[in-house]
C-alpha cells in the first residue's frame, strides 16, 4: 500500500510539474509572438499612417483644389496658358510633397484627376512625367473604382491587379478617394494612390524564420492573406493565432506562435519531470520500508491484541508497551482491557442491586393503593353523614394523587388536563370558602382533544390563587380561555384579577428565580412548565405574561394543534 501511495504521489507531482511547465511554455511562446507582432505592426502602422496623411493632404490642399476647379470650369478643347502654368505649379507642389513624405517608399504612383478624366496629373518615384495616355479611363474601368469612390471613408478591398500595368503579376493595394470643394460638398475630382505590397512583405520578411509556422494579414473585412516566400497568398486565417490590430486602418496582422523553441524547452522540462518522478518514487520506497518497521509491525501487534480483547482475553500483554507513541497506545490498551474486566465485574454486582431495588419499588406501590382505599372510605363515610364537602375534597384529592403516582405519559388531551385543574380547584374552593371562582371559555370544542403537557395548567392556576388573588384580600376570579390563534395554534389564556406583576417580577417568574408555588406542586412552577412546553414542541412555543399592577395578570399558552394520534406517533419516534 505504501508503495502504491508513493507511486501515486510521484505521478501526481510529475504531472503537476509537467502541466505547470507546459503552461509556462505556452505563455512564454504567446508573449514572444505578441511582442513580435507589436514590433512589426507598429512599423506597418507607421508607414500606413504616412501614406494616409499624404492622401489626406491631397484632398485638402488649396493649390490642388484650385487646379481641379480650373480644370472643371475650362473647356476640354481649350487649354490656356494660365491653365498650363497652374497645372505645372500643382504638379511641382504634388511632386515636392510626395518626395518629402515617407509615402514615396511604398507608393508606386499618385494620381490627381478631375471628374471628367481628361485633366489629371501624376507623380511617380524617380520620374518627371506627369501624364500618361488613357490613365484615367483605365482607372475608372478598374473593379475597385466604383466601390472606393462610394465609400464614406478609406475602404479596403484587398489586393488588386494593377490596371495601369496589365502585364505585371505584382499585386497592389489601391487607395482612391474623392476630392471635394473646400467651399461646398461638390466633388471636384479624385485621387488615386498605388500602394505596393512591399510595405507589408518587407516587414514580414524581417520576422519570418524557418520556425515561423504562419504569418497573416487581413485588409479590411474578409480579405486575408498568408505571407509565404515573399508573397501574399489569399487564405483563411486559422482560429488559434495571435493578432495585432493596426490603428491607422482596419488591418490585422496575425501569427501562429512558433513551435521549435517551445519543443526544445519542453524536452528539457520533461527531463526535469522524469528526474522529479524518480526521486519521489525512490524516496517513497525508502519511506515505505521505514514505516513498515516503525508503524506497520507495531500496528499489527496492537491489532492482534485488540482482537484478543474482543474475544474475551483481558490479560495484560507487556510486549506491546514500546518506548514510543505506539507504546503509549499499547499501555492504554492494556489498561483499557483491565478496566473492562473490572467494569464487567461491577456490572454483575449492579444488576444484582437493580433486581433488589425493583423488588423494593414493587413493595412501595402498596402505599398509594392504601391511600386511594382510605380516601374512598372517608368519602363514603362523609356521604353517609351528609358532609358533602368532605366527600368532594376526598374524591378530588384521590384523583389528583392517582394521577401523580400513576402517570408516565408526558402529553395528555386538554380535556384531561382541565379535569385535573377542576379537581385541584375543588380543593382550593373549599379552602377559601367560595371566595374564588373559575370560569371556562371554550371557543372551539375540537381543541379539547389537542395534546398538552401533563400538569401544565394546574401550576398556573395555583400561581394565580396564591400570588395573584390571595394577596389582594378579597374575592377573585380566574378565567381560562381556549381558542385557535390566527397562525392555527392552540391558545390558552389563564387570567386572574389579582394584584398583578411588574416587568421585573414577570422576568423572574419566567426565568425561575421566583418560587411560584408553596404546595405539593412546587417542582412544576411557571418556569418549569414553560421549559417543558419548549422541550416538547419547539422553541417557538411557550408561555408569555402580560400584567397590570392592581388589575390583572394573563399567562398565555401558545401550543401546536396536535391530535392524540399525532402526539402518540411523535412520542414513539
Amino acid at each position: 500500500m505504501a508503495m502504491i501511495f508513493s507511486l501515486a504521489v510521484a505521478l501526481l507531482a510529475a504531472g503537476a510539474t509537467y502541466a505547470i511547465s507546459r503552461r509556462y511554455l505556452e505563455l512564454s511562446r504567446r508573449q514572444s509572438a505578441q511582442s513580435t507582432l507589436q514590433l512589426v505592426g507598429r512599423e506597418i502602422d507607421k508607414d500606413l499612417q504616412s501614406i494616409l496623411m499624404f492622401a489626406s493632404w491631397i484632398q485638402i490642399d488649396p493649390t490642388i483644389g484650385s487646379y481641379l476647379q480650373s480644370a472643371t470650369a475650362a473647356s476640354s478643347s481649350v487649354v490656356s496658358r494660365g491653365s498650363r502654368q497652374l497645372t505645372m505649379t500643382t504638379w511641382e507642389r504634388l511632386n515636392d510633397e510626395f518626395n518629402s513624405s515617407e509615402a514615396r517608399n511604398y507608393v508606386g504612383r499618385a494620381v490627381i484627376s478631375a471628374n471628367n478624366g481628361a485633366t489629371y496629373i501624376q507623380t511617380v518615384p524617380g520620374s518627371n512625367s506627369y501624364s500618361n495616355k488613357d490613365l484615367t479611363q483605365k482607372l475608372k474601368a478598374a473593379p475597385f473604382y466604383a466601390p472606393l469612390m462610394k465609400a464614406d471613408d478609406y475602404a479596403w478591398i484587398g489586393l488588386s491587379d494593377n490596371p495601369l500595368n496589365s502585364h505585371s503579376r505584382v499585386k497592389i493595394i489601391p487607395i482612391l478617394r474623392p476630392i471635394e470643394s473646400t467651399s461646398s460638398s461638390r466633388v471636384l475630382g479624385w485621387t488615386y494612390l498605388e500602394l505596393s505590397t512591399s510595405m507589408i512583405t518587407d516587414r514580414l520578411a524581417s520576422v519570418h524564420t524557418p520556425d515561423t509556422t504562419g504569418l497573416y494579414i487581413t485588409l479590411g473585412e474578409g480579405h486575408s492573406y498568408q505571407y509565404r516566400d515573399g508573397e501574399l497568398l489569399a487564405c483563411d486565417v486559422p482560429s488559434d493565432v495571435m493578432t495585432y490590430h493596426l490603428s491607422a486602418a482596419p488591418w490585422d496582422i496575425s501569427m501562429i506562435p512558433p513551435e521549435k523553441e517551445a519543443s526544445s524547452r519542453q524536452r528539457y522540462y520533461i527531463g526535469i519531470v522524469v528526474m522529479i518522478f524518480l526521486l519521489i518514487f525512490l524516496a517513497g520506497i525508502l519511506l515505505a520500508l521505514f514505516l513498515r518497521h516503525v508503524i506497520s509491525i507495531p500496528v499489527t501487534s496492537l491489532t492482534n491484541k485488540i482482537r484478543k480483547v474482543g474475544e474475551g482475553d483481558f490479560s495484560r500483554d507487556p510486549s506491546i508497551e514500546w518506548d514510543n507513541e505506539l507504546g503509549d497506545i499499547g499501555r492504554g490498551i492494556n489498561t483499557l482491557s483491565e478496566n473492562v474486566q473490572a467494569f464487567m465485574e461491577k456490572r454483575v454486582q449492579d444488576e444484582k442491586q437493580k433486581q433488589e431495588l425493583a423488588y423494593e419499588i414493587l413493595q412501595s406501590q402498596i402505599n398509594p393503593h392504601f391511600m386511594y382505599n382510605t380516601l374512598n372510605t372517608i368519602k363514603w363515610m362523609a356521604s353517609i353523614q351528609g358532609a358533602g364537602g368532605i366527600a368532594d375534597i376526598s374524591t378530588a384529592l384521590s384523583r389528583l394523587l392517582k394521577n401523580i403516582s400513576k402517570g408516565t405519559e408526558h402529553l395528555i388531551p386538554l380535556k384531561d388536563e382541565i379535569a385535573l385543574v377542576n379537581d385541584y380547584f375543588t380543593i382550593m374552593k373549599y379552602r377559601y370558602g367560595g371566595t374564588i371562582s373559575l370560569d371556562y371559555r371554550i371557543d372551539d370544542e375540537s381543541l379539547l382533544s389537542s395534546k398538552v403537557n401533563r400538569f401544565s395548567l394546574q401550576p398556573i392556576v395555583e400561581n394565580a390563587i396564591f400570588h395573584g388573588i390571595e394577596p389582594k384580600g378579597n374575592a377573585g376570579m380566574i378565567t381560562i380561555h381556549v381558542y385557535r390563534g390566527d397562525d392555527n395554534t392552540l391558545k390558552i389564556a389563564v387570567t386572574d384579577n389579582g394584584v398583578g406583576m411588574d416587568d421585573e417580577m414577570i422576568r423572574k417568574v419566567l426565568s425561575g428565580e421566583s418560587k411560584e408555588a408553596n404546595d405539593f406542586f412546587r417542582h412544576v412552577g411557571v418556569s418549569n412548565v414553560n421549559k417543558r412546553i419548549r422541550f416538547s414542541f419547539g422553541e417557538q412555543y411557550g408561555i408569555t405574561i402580560t400584567s397590570r399592577i392592581g388589575e390583572f395578570t394573563t399567562m398565555l399558552f401558545t401550543l401546536p394543534v396536535r391530535a392524540a394520534e399525532d402526539s402518540q406517533t411523535q412520542e414513539e419516534h
